[in-house]
C-alpha cells in the first residue's frame, strides 16, 4: 500500500492489553509443559526396573507422546497437559515406593524364615545331642545306665555270694545286674550297674 504521494504506508497495528497478557500466559504455559516433558521423560529414565507396575510408566509414556506434539491456542489445553503428566508421575513415584516397600517386606519375610530354619536346625542339633548322651549312658550292650537309686536285692537273694567274676562266669550268670542275686560293686568296675561284662 502507499499514500496518495507514493510513499509506503506503514500499517500499525495495536495489540490490546488483554491481547498480550493472553498472549504471555499461553507462552508461559507452553514453557511448562516443555518443562514437565523434561521431567517425566527424567522419570523415565530414571525408574526404569524400579516400579511394580509397569502400566504407570507405560500410561506417562503414552501421555508424554500426546502432549508432547501438542500444538493449541488454548491455554486450558497446556494445563491439562501439564496436569495429566503430573498425575502419571504421581502414579510412577508410587509404583515405584511400593516396589521398595514390597522389597523390604520380601527381605523382611526371608529374614524371618532364615531364622525359623535356624531355630529348628539349634532344636534339632539339641535333640541330637540329647540321645547321644543317653546313649553314652548305656553299655556297649545297649542295656540302660543304672538309676541313680539302685533297687535293693531281694533279701531271699542275700546269701549268694560271688568272690570274682570268674566265679559269677562259672555259675552261669555273667553278666550281672544291679538287683540280681550275687551282685556286688566289686564285680562292677565302671559302676554303669552291670558287673562282669
Amino acid at each position: 500500500m502507499s499514500d496518495d504521494d507514493g510513499s509506503p504506508r506503514i500499517l500499525l497495528v495495536h495489540e490490546s492489553a488483554k491481547d498480550r497478557a493472553a498472549r504471555d500466559k499461553l507462552a508461559e504455559a507452553k514453557r511448562g509443559l516443555t518443562a514437565k516433558v523434561h521431567d517425566v521423560r527424567a522419570l523415565l529414565s530414571s525408574s526404569d526396573g524400579k516400579v511394580s507396575d509397569d502400566n504407570t510408566r507405560n500410561t506417562l509414556h503414552g501421555d508424554i507422546d500426546r502432549v508432547a506434539t501438542l500444538d493449541s491456542k488454548s491455554l486450558p489445553d497446556y494445563e491439562d497437559g501439564v496436569n495429566a503428566l503430573q498425575r502419571d508421575m504421581d502414579a510412577v513415584r508410587h509404583s515405584i515406593d511400593q516396589k521398595v516397600a514390597d522389597q523390604k517386606e520380601a527381605e523382611r519375610k526371608e529374614a524371618e524364615r532364615k531364622e525359623a530354619e535356624r531355630k529348628e536346625a539349634e532344636r534339632k542339633e539339641a535333640e541330637r545331642n540329647n540321645a547321644e548322651h543317653q546313649h553314652d549312658g548305656q553299655t556297649n550292650s545297649g542295656t540302660p545306665a543304672p538309676d541313680q537309686n539302685p533297687p535293693q536285692p531281694p533279701a531271699q537273694d542275700q546269701n549268694v555270694f560271688y568272690a570274682s567274676c570268674a566265679a559269677v562266669r562259672a555259675a552261669g550268670k555273667a553278666p550281672i545286674r544291679v538287683g540280681e542275686p550275687g551282685y556286688d560293686h566289686r564285680l562292677d568296675r565302671d559302676g554303669d550297674g552291670v558287673g562282669c561284662e
